[in-house]
């Protein structure tokens, strides 16, 4: 997998996300959950947000971006924004095409393969966010 450095301008556009799917203020996980700002998280069994999986080998967990970051002592209050989302998230060196799909890859990355899309490049800079949460897989 080719792992896309999220931009360190990244940021979110307001009328994507006054519209998009929006998951308040859950609580983080705590040792070996750490996140950054906008990166792709999910929901576990506990309710506690984590970072996204995908270890194409046997689990596909995906319900968002995070809004704020989370270190390792967890019990932090998070947004997760979904489905809808429009993010500045790509570095202009990259050059993505649009119509690039981006799935879960390394801890608040995003890699140009994977099991399942969940966001798609709409120009050079920005993507938007083409899975809604609750996305679970089994992969074979």
């Amino acid at each position: 997998m080719a792992a896309v450095v999220k931009s360190t301008k990244a940021g979110y556009d307001a009328i994507s996300a006054s519209k998009c799917i929006v998951i308040p203020e859950l609580l983080t996980a705590g040792i070996g959950a750490a996140f950054e700002k906008l990166a792709p998280v999910y929901i576990d069994s506990d309710g506690e947000v984590r970072p996204a999986t995908d270890d194409s080998t046997n689990e596909l967990n995906f319900d968002g971006f995070a809004m704020s970051e989370n270190d390792s002592t967890g019990g932090l209050p998070c947004t997760i924004m979904g489905l809808g989302l429009i993010m500045e998230w790509l570095e202009d060196s990259d050059d993505y095409t649009p119509g690039t799909r981006f799935y879960v890859g390394a801890t608040n990355q995003l890699e140009t393969t994977g099991t399942t899309p969940v966001a798609m490049a709409i120009n050079n800079k920005e993507i938007i966010v083409i899975a809604a949460p609750g996305l679970r897989a089994a992969v074979a």
